[in-house]
């Protein structure tokens, strides 16, 4: 018999614990799945149990939200695989549960309404029809063959990439090569991308860059992040399954491990709009408001883009606003028309 939460042992015949006052369970297994157990791990500053469920994509997105957003959050698999030395031959089984994020009591309505907007974005979005959302561009002349993982253009008779080693595709007019490939993942989260493209691997499931040890820009070809991972439309169904497989030896804590992050409710641009002669105060046009606070990252990054001044406001909790300085307020709407509904500037 072991205690859930201290982990110590008691012979048959014992039902409590005399330390932690609560109820025994028969092995290992049963305490690591515990309750109590994730609850002392999580610790109190993660007492709330946001999200729970079993879809590793939303599970990613939703985490990656809420670093972005400057939420503290543990995520972690709901039933954490029993450790090799403790299996039993009745513990072989590779059967695979769900997800779950916690958040402090105090983040938890903040939480709730990135959640909301998470799950309208993914609706929007869902993975099965992402595409590895390719920049247009023309061919290079004398183009004879292109990688469907890394789009990498090759004007010699070579079969395979040498980036990727997958067959490469004649060019087709009719067809844009990023149509073959489907987005894996793309979370900021190097240690976790290095153990996905290792179990990739081993399953023998081709992605994007596999033969580059650096995973660094490839001369001619525009710039992929070395987190994103891309497989080719016929695997992903499968590369899904062994990326879920990964997420159940994996626990997010707060931003361990993630790349820096801007944080969306800051001021950007104060020295700019300081030489223009701006005051903080001075930027107090209303560009946008709304409910998805998803949002105010794209808005945001498309503002700094050209160079324009704003600030955010998310109180009362449930709608977030965008000002700018009045002189670019025509500008600052018509990005904001872009990020909104994805049309291009006119």
């Amino acid at each position: 018999m072991i205690c859930p939460q201290c982990k110590a042992e008691y012979r048959q015949g014992f039902t409590r614990c005399a330390d932690c006052d609560i109820e025994l369970v028969e092995d290992y297994a049963e305490a690591v799945r515990h309750p109590l157990a994730k609850k002392v791990a999580v610790g109190d500053e993660y007492g709330a149990r946001l999200w729970g469920g079993d879809d590793p994509y939303f599970y990613m997105e939703l985490l990656w939200s809420l670093w972005n957003k400057k939420v503290a959050c543990y995520g972690a698999p709901e039933k954490p695989p029993v450790p090799k030395a403790m299996r039993g031959s009745e513990l072989g089984s590779s059967d695979h549960g769900g997800f779950e994020v916690w958040v402090s009591e105090e983040q938890l309505p903040l939480a709730k309404w990135i959640l909301d907007s998470a799950r309208e974005e993914f609706e929007k979005n869902p993975p099965e029809e992402r595409t590895a959302n390719v920049a247009e561009r023309e061919l290079s002349p004398g183009t004879t063959g292109i990688c469907p993982l890394c789009f990498a253009e090759f004007t010699t008779s070579s079969p395979n990439c040498p980036n990727c080693g997958v067959p490469l595709r004649l060019p087709q007019p009719d067809r844009a090569v990023e149509d073959s490939a489907r987005l894996l993942c793309n979370i900021g989260h190097p240690k976790f991308i290095v153990d996905l493209r290792k179990a990739l691997e081993a399953a023998g499931i081709p992605y994007n860059n596999a033969n580059l040890t650096s995973g660094g820009i490839i001369p001619g070809v525009y710039y992929t992040p070395n987190y994103t991972v891309v497989v080719l439309e016929q695997d992903f169904e499968r590369a899904t399954q062994v990326m879920s497989q990964v997420l159940q030896h994996w626990e997010f804590e707060p931003s361990a491990g993630f790349t820096i992050a801007r944080d969306p409710f800051l001021y950007y641009g104060l020295e700019l709009a300081a030489k223009k002669g701006w005051d903080p105060e001075d930027i107090s046009a209303l560009v946008w408001s709304g409910e998805n606070i998803g949002l105010v990252g794209g808005i945001g990054l498309a503002l700094q883009e050209h160079e324009i001044p704003y600030r955010t406001e998310t109180q009362p909790l449930g709608t977030a606003k965008i000002f700018s300085h009045p002189e670019d307020k025509a500008r600052a709407r018509e990005l904001v028309r872009g990020v909104v509904e994805g049309l291009p500037p006119e």
